[in-house]
C-alpha cells in the first residue's frame, strides 16, 4: 500500500553512485559474494550491452553457489547458513571459475550471506530470468523462497507497441498488435472475455514542446536541485515525500469543479494561499484538470480540490512495487484520490527499433518498463485478473482512476537514459502538513511558505516551477495536438510459477507470496 519499497537493500545507490562503464566489474574480482551482489545490482542499472546483463547473471549465480563462511546474523540473531534448500554448491571460491553449467540445489551450506542477503540476490536472478524468456527456469529458486505465485510472463516480460498500431479516436479498449518475442499478436484475441473498461486512459501529445521543455529543466538531470535538496536515492528508495497545491487559486469556481467551493471552509488560513495561481505550474494543472478527455472519462474529477505533487527519476531497470496511491502512504488507513496522472518528462533514448527476424515491424522502445493498473482494488478478495500497459513516452499523459493497483514494471533488455516521472493526484480533501522536513503531503513552497530555504526565499526547483511560461502557439486550442491512445490490455497479471493462469478458485496469496522481482 506504500509507494516506497520497504524491503532493505545491501548497498545504497544514490543518483551519482551509478557507474557509467562496466569496467568496474571485470578490473578487479569481487572478494565476497555480498561483494558481487552489490557490484551486480550497480552493473545491472547502468547496463548498456546484453554482455553487461550476462556478467550481471555471472555475479548472480557466482554469488548464491559460493561456499565462503558467513561471519554474519540474521535479524534473529542467529548465523544464517542459507540453508533449507536455497543455495546452490560450487569447488571453487574464485569468481573467476564461477561455475557455466547450472548445479543442483543442495540441502545447506555456508554462502556467505545473510537469508534476508540471498532472498534479495536470489529474486533479481528470477526476475532477469523472467525479463530474457526463461520464467521456467526461476520456478524452482522462487518455490524455494516460498513464492506461490508470480506476475505473468506478459507483465515482467512485457510486449512492446507495434508504431501506429495503439492510437485510436475513442479509449473503449479493443484489440491492438504488440511485439512479443519478435512476433506480432494481437494483444487482445479473446472474442468471448467479457469486455473491460481500463481504468486508465492514455493521451498523448498532451505535453506541448515548450511545457515539456520547462519540466525536463526541473526534473529531467539527476543531479537537479529537486533531487540533491531531498536527497533522492534509487535503491533504497528515499523516504516518500509529496507536494500539496490547492486548487482554490488555480481554478476559477465558474470554471469547473463542485469541490472548490465545497472545500474552501475545510482549509485552513496557512494552508489556502488562495491568491497564488502558482505560475507555469497552475497553468499545467488547470489544462489537465480542464482536459475535455479526462473528464469525460473520469466525471468525479470535477469533485477535486487539491492536487498532491511527487516525481521520480529512475535507471531503466528500475521499478516501483505494486501498490495503492493513498493520503500519507496507508497510514492511518488506506484513502484513495480521485485520479492519479503520470506525465513522462523523459523517456531517455525513446524511439524505433526493428526486433523481428524479417525486419519489417518497427517497435516503439523507450527507457524504463511501462506503467501497469490493474481492475484490482483494496477491498477485492481475489487478485487481478485483467492489466493495461502504458509504456514511456515524451509528450504522454497517463491518468487512472486512484482507486486500483498499479506500478512500474522494471526495464527489460539494455537501454540507455532514465525513466523520468512526473505525477499528480487529484483528491477532494487531503491533510497538508505543515512540518519542516520533506515528506508526505507537505504545502507547496512559495513566497507564503518554504520548506527548504532558511531565508524564506522560493527554493530553486519551486521556483522553476511556478515562473510563468510563454504563451504556447496553440493558445486557446491547447489540447489540439492530444490523441487518445490505446493501453495494451493484458488478460491476465498472475500465474502459478509454472506459468498457469491465477484463477478465482486458487484464492488469495500473501503479499511475500506474490513474486514481483522488483
Amino acid at each position: 500500500q506504500q509507494r516506497n519499497d520497504d524491503l532493505p537493500q545491501p548497498t545504497t545507490i544514490t543518483m551519482t553512485d551509478i557507474p557509467t562503464s562496466a569496467n568496474f566489474i571485470t578490473l578487479n574480482d569481487p572478494t565476497s559474494p555480498l561483494e558481487a551482489i552489490q557490484r551486480a545490482r550497480k552493473l545491472w542499472l547502468s547496463a548498456t550491452t546484453p554482455s553487461d546483463l550476462e556478467e550481471v547473471e555471472k555475479l548472480y549465480r557466482w554469488a548464491l553457489s559460493s561456499k565462503e563462511k558467513s561471519n554474519q546474523t540474521d535479524s534473529g540473531g542467529n548465523n544464517d547458513d542459507c540453508s533449507n534448500n536455497n543455495c546452490t554448491t560450487s569447488n571453487s571460491n574464485s569468481y573467476k571459475d564461477r561455475p557455466n553449467k547450472k548445479k543442483k540445489l543442495a540441502k545447506g551450506g555456508d554462502c556467505g550471506l545473510t537469508r534476508e542477503q540471498f532472498v534479495q540476490a536470489g529474486e533479481k536472478l528470477a526476475l532477469l530470468l523472467c525479463q530474457s524468456g526463461r520464467s521456467k527456469k526461476a520456478k524452482k529458486g522462487l518455490s524455494s523462497m516460498g513464492f506461490t505465485c508470480r506476475l505473468a510472463k506478459l507483465v515482467l516480460d512485457y510486449p512492446y507497441p507495434i508504431e501506429g498500431e495503439q492510437q485510436r479516436n475513442d479509449d473503449c479498449g479493443g484489440a491492438i498488435q504488440v511485439m512479443v518475442d519478435g512476433t506480432r499478436h494481437i494483444a487482445d484475441e479473446s472474442k468471448t472475455a467479457r469486455k473491460i473498461l481500463p481504468p486508465c486512459q492514455i493521451i498523448d501529445g498532451f505535453l506541448s514542446t515548450l511545457e515539456l521543455k520547462r519540466l525536463r529543466s526541473v526534473f529531467e538531470s539527476p543531479t537537479a536541485s529537486y533531487w540533491t535538496e531531498h536527497n533522492y536515492a534509487v535503491e533504497p528508495p528515499s523516504p516518500y515525500f509529496s507536494y500539496v497545491i490547492p486548487l482554490s487559486g488555480i481554478i476559477n469556481n465558474n470554471q469547473h469543479l463542485s469541490g472548490i467551493k465545497e472545500s474552501k471552509d475545510k482549509i485552513s488560513s496557512d494552508d489556502r494561499r488562495s491568491n497564488h495561481n502558482y505560475g507555469f505550474l497552475g497553468e499545467l494543472l488547470r489544462k489537465i484538470i480542464l482536459c475535455p478527455l479526462l473528464n469525460q472519462k473520469f466525471p468525479k474529477l470535477s469533485d477535486a480540490a487539491f492536487v498532491e505533487m511527487w516525481a521520480h527519476n529512475r535507471p531503466h531497470a528500475s521499478g516501483h512495487q505494486m501498490h495503492f496511491d493513498s493520503d500519507d502512504e496507508g497510514r492511518g488507513g488506506v484513502r484513495n484520490p480521485i485520479i492519479s496522472t503520470i506525465l513522462y518528462v523523459s523517456a531517455g533514448k525513446s524511439g524505433f527499433a526493428n526486433v523481428d527476424t524479417k525486419n519489417v515491424n518497427v517497435v516503439e522502445r523507450s527507457t524504463g518498463g511501462p506503467s501497469l493498473v490493474t481492475n484490482q482494488k483494496l477491498s477485492d478478495t481475489r487478485l487481478a485478473t485483467r492489466g493495461w500497459l502504458a509504456h514511456p513516452k515524451p509528450h504522454r499523459l497517463v491518468a487512472f482512476d486512484g482507486r486500483y493497483l498499479h506500478g512500474v514494471v522494471p526495464g527489460k533488455g539494455v537501454q540507455e537514459g532514465r525513466r523520468v516521472t512526473l505525477m499528480f493526484a487529484f483528491w477532494q480533501d487531503i491533510r497538508i502538513r505543515n512540518e519542516k522536513v520533506p515528506g508526505s503531503a507537505r504545502p507547496f513552497p512559495t513566497n507564503e511558505t518554504s520548506l527548504d530555504s532558511a531565508d524564506g526565499t522560493v527554493v530553486n526547483w519551486a521556483k522553476r516551477l511556478i515562473e510563468s511560461l510563454e504563451k504556447d502557439v496553440n493558445g486557446e486550442n491547447q489540447y489540439k495536438s492530444c490523441a487518445i491512445t490505446n493501453p495494451i490490455e493484458l488478460d491476465g497479471v498472475y500465474e502459478t510459477l509454472d506459468g498457469t493462469p491465477w484463477k478465482r478458485g486458487m484464492g488469495m496469496p500473501s503479499y511475500d507470496q506474490v513474486f514481483q522481482g522488483f
